[in-house]
């Protein structure tokens, strides 16, 4: 139940004389109260609240209590909760978002305070930790790289006839190897889907935007946080949209209800999304492998984010609660190799490197794609503008509008959004 400052005030008066003087930032037992919000779901909630136990167990200074925000507002709530000087002290941020909050100035720098904590920014590769910096200040500190990757159901594709002698699908690195692969499963095992992949929506526009940049596609806006230009290259956005919209009727069935179900229920030999899907798979006890979308084109390049914390501002934040914030953000950081048992990669390369994530299963497999994400551009607009690209592809895929048509309605919906 929430309530104002003026209906605490009150409470607190009505019951001075039995004590009403700890703060909620204080627990009963004296410890230091953090709120930590988070807007996971699916396999990867259960892992975050596992290192989280393990940090209240550690130590008995500061206890963590992890909030679970819907999805869908998430990011509205960040803005309006620390408007009221009622945010989360710590708060996941994926790295898009990050250029918009920090512009209505929601959020601290974390450099100063995380080298206090012992955080070596330089264990970061420079992609990711660019990913988090704006206008020569960092915003966040990076826990993951999570990009579209492609998984195989093993046991279909060996029926198919489409594992090497190691037992591992082998697909040729050429503009038609990908759609020559599902064409052989759609030929073999005409009972069953060979590609999942919903028609619409954001895993088709992360397809795109892989294919887009391995095609050598510019950035979508020039590097300026207020007022971009757009730099789209409309004739490659053309072709990488004409590539993928060749998958959809002929190895991609049309409107998939739930794609998800689809390969888990062992109905598709293969399926695309992020790799937080890798945890969910095991768990499910599916035969399958996770790999690397592979490399159709020119240019090494991969969608992904970044799932990173962030410190809102707070009016009024003590040097000992700052202290705690660093202390288990930094916690987090060194617990990259069990966030990684959720399928992502660790955004530290040490953690990378280290034995505790080398020997968990298909992660290394993939791990080679982080240093090849294309994060967004660093612009306020970034998420209305991946709405814009969304809408217009679903228009292609759906075969509403031609390639060229629904890339020229892109670029006019950019046109607008960043007017605005």
């Amino acid at each position: 139940m929430k309530h104002s400052k003026y209906w605490i005030v009150a409470a607190c008066a009505v019951a001075l004389l039995s004590g009403c003087t700890r703060s909620a930032d204080t627990m009963a037992d004296g410890r230091i109260k953090l709120d930590y919000w988070v807007f996971l779901s699916g396999g990867d909630l259960s892992y975050m609240e596992a290192i989280v136990d393990e940090y209240n167990s550690s130590q008995d200074e500061v206890y963590v209590d992890i909030i679970l925000q819907d999805w869908d507002d998430y990011y509205t709530k960040i803005v309006t909760s620390v408007a009221a000087d009622r945010g989360p002290d710590i708060g996941i941020s994926h790295a898009a978002s990050l250029p918009q909050l920090m512009n209505q100035g929601l959020l601290q720098p974390v450099e100063e305070m995380m080298t206090g904590a012992g955080l070596d920014f330089n264990r970061f590769p420079e992609n990711i930790r660019d990913a988090v910096e704006v206008e020569d200040e960092l915003y966040a500190v990076p826990i993951d790289t999570h990009p579209f990757i492609l998984y195989i159901n093993t046991d279909l594709a060996e029926e198919a006839g489409l594992l090497n002698e190691q037992g591992l699908p082998e697909i040729e690195e050429t503009p038609t190897g990908l759609s020559d692969y599902f064409a052989a499963a759609k030929e073999a095992l005409p009972d069953k889907t060979p590609l999942a992949i919903s028609t619409g929506g954001v895993d088709t526009y992360r397809w795109w935007w892989t294919v887009y940049f391995q095609m050598g596609g510019t950035p979508i806006f020039s590097d300026d946080l207020r007022e971009p230009e757009i730099t789209l290259d409309r004739d490659i956005a053309i072709q990488a949209a004409e590539y993928i919209h060749n998958f959809f009727g002929d190895v991609i069935p049309m409107h998939i209800g739930d794609f998800y179900e689809t390969f888990q229920a062992g109905n598709a030999v293969g399926m695309m999304t992020g790799v937080w899907a890798t945890g969910i798979w095991e768990a499910a006890d599916l035969n399958f492998t996770a790999m690397p979308i592979p490399q159709s084109f020119d240019v090494e390049a991969a969608q992904g984010d970044a799932h990173t914390l962030i410190v809102p501002i707070k009016e009024e934040q003590s040097s000992e609660r700052k202290e705690a914030i660093a202390e288990f953000i930094s916690f987090v950081s060194d617990e990259g190799a069990e966030w990684a048992k959720a399928g992502h990669i660790p955004a530290r390369t040490d953690v990378v490197e280290s034995s505790e994530f080398q020997d968990q299963p298909f992660r290394a497999d993939y791990a080679e794609v982080a240093s090849k994400v294309v994060f967004t551009n660093k612009t306020i607009y970034q998420n209305p503008a991946e709405t814009d690209m969304i809408r217009a592809l679903d228009e292609i895929m759906s075969n509403r509008l031609t390639p060229e048509a629904g890339i020229d309605q892109m670029l006019k919906a950019l046109a607008v959004t960043t007017r605005q």
